[in-house]
């Protein structure tokens, strides 16, 4: 029903203007720098406390990024609750009390381990250690052949047999969870022997969090686990070896709440080019205040007002739809403003696994976010070389003076790093427009994520050109003719099993 009377929204706009012929790229005078400054002041206001994901600054930049595209004449999506999204999470304690015995050393809840999902528990039993506790029928690897672990503790390596990349190793222990229930285990350990900093996880996975999901899946659960061993005592292991294991936890705490992704959208006005869905995204969520924040701050100053990161890039979706609505653009344009970005870009994949808009008509995401500037002659693109679009780019950056910094700062894998992943990895050419910098130098570092990043520290002369770079790009990107795709042997190119 959402797909069909989107469809006939399609239909009536696209044959409501003028049929476009020839496709041509004049410029529309419609961008004011006071105009969208006001914009980007009252994102970044202390009004909104940081706009932290599922807290009533967050809803009230949704509430203003919905009002703006209402006034700039974005279409609400069909089905949707005017111009939200929502989104259901959960609010996630770790546990506080915990330990486990194995191999007659002692773990500790919040130290050496942290508890991942799962309620309270205290359990006695044996424990088989399972590889990595990985099946995969089709390529016919199965970990548990000939093992018996029903009633008992599964131990696993983190990851799969393919890739043991901390993001990736995150990613399977749903799977591995649904795995290990269905054969039967009481819970299922993973010692934590990858290459993130292990400070850093237990940082992250022992703090109250924000996840996409519904309470029940947390408590209700099979119990799963991320033990940190001693450098110097890690076990041996061979698969099938079955040792005694004592855990006891209090468990996750979780309650649910919503946030919201705004979206809206201009239909295309060209007959061959109006099916086509060119996604223009930005995450409008920061981190909040004080202890919320993981910056220093002080009593005189503790909002975290995200200025940089990334009210700049709302603001470019703001001036895109402007500049698009001055004249139909020939493909549809839709426009997305993310919440949970600053979480693990849960908006995005939020959207990503259910669409507003047909992924398969989706073509190609123009993201828009950064950390902030070091150089105003620039403007950064994040995935130069992955697409055919940049000579797209580098037009959008001879009509507004700037030069393009490509791929800056390659060794922080930036590209995987923000909301255009969420589309990459689902085969759409995606990449990330964001403001000029060469490097990740002390000039970006000492605003992002830190108190210091408030309206009045912004170049405004710059951003204004910045923001017609990126309402250009848009604009360019919606009309051209061209096929647009990944250049050929991307790794996220479909049918690429790189």
């Amino acid at each position: 029903m959402r797909k069909f009377g989107y469809i006939l929204l399609l239909f009536f706009f696209g044959n409501l203007a003028n049929a476009q012929t020839g496709i041509t790229f004049e410029v529309q005078d419609v961008l004011n720098k006071e105009e969208l400054s006001e914009h980007l002041r009252y994102l970044a206001s202390d009004e909104l406390q940081g706009r932290r994901t599922a807290s009533p600054g967050g809803q009230k930049a949704a509430e203003y990024i919905a009002a703006q595209f209402k006034a700039i004449g974005l279409l609400p999506a069909p089905g949707m609750d005017g111009y939200f999204q929502h989104i259901p999470f959960v609010r996630v304690k770790p546990a506080q009390s915990g330990e486990i015995e194995l191999e007659e050393t002692r773990y500790l809840v919040g130290d050496n381990f942290v508890q991942i999902r799962g309620g309270q528990a205290g359990i006695q039993a044996e424990a088989v250690f399972v590889g990595q506790g990985w099946v995969d029928e089709e390529q016919g690897y199965n970990d548990y052949e000939g093992l018996d672990v029903e009633g008992k503790v599964v131990i696993a390596l983190p990851g799969t047999p393919d890739d043991t990349q901390p993001f990736q190793a995150f990613r399977a222990t749903k799977q591995k969870r649904e795995i290990a229930r269905e054969k039967g285990a009481l819970a299922i350990v993973e010692l934590y022997r990858l290459r993130m900093p292990w400070r850093f996880v237990k940082r992250f996975l022992n703090s109250d969090r924000l996840e996409v999901g519904k309470a029940s899946e947390y408590t209700d659960d099979l119990i799963h686990i991320w033990l940190k061993e001693n450098e110097d005592a890690q076990l041996e292991l061979k698969r099938g070896d079955v040792l005694p294991i004592s855990l006891s936890t209090d468990g996750l705490k979780v309650d649910s709440t919503e946030a919201v992704n705004v979206v809206g959208f201009i239909p295309g006005a060209d007959d061959s080019l109006k099916n086509e869905i060119l996604l223009l995204t930005a995450h409008y969520d920061h981190v909040g205040v004080g202890k919320q924040g993981g910056g220093a701050y002080t009593e005189a100053d503790s909002i975290f007002n995200g200025a940089r990161d990334n009210a700049i890039g709302v603001v470019s979706l703001i001036a895109a739809a402007k500049e698009l609505m001055a004249r139909p653009p020939a493909r549809t344009v839709a426009f997305v403003a993310f919440t949970g970005e600053e979480m693990g870009l849960l908006g995005s994949k939020y959207y990503a696994d259910n669409p507003v808009f047909p992924l398969e008509q989706t073509v190609y995401n123009l993201n828009n976010d950064g950390a902030g500037y070091n150089s105003t002659a620039h403007y950064s693109m994040i995935g130069w070389g992955r697409t055919n679009a940049d000579t797209l780019f580098v037009e959008a950056a001879k009509a507004t003076g700037l030069e393009i910094s490509k791929n800056p700062a390659e060794n922080q894998n930036l590209f995987e790093r923000s909301d255009n992943i969420s589309f990459a990895q689902k085969g759409i050419p995606a990449v990330t427009f964001s403001p000029g910098f060469l490097e990740m130098d002390q000039e970006i570092m000492k605003y992002y994520h830190q108190v210091t990043d408030n309206p009045d520290t912004l170049d405004y002369d710059y951003l204004f050109k910045f923001w017609k770079a990126y309402a250009r790009a848009a604009e360019l990107l919606a009309n051209t003719p061209m096929k647009l795709w990944w250049t050929p042997g991307d790794k996220f190119e479909p049918g690429n099993d790189e």
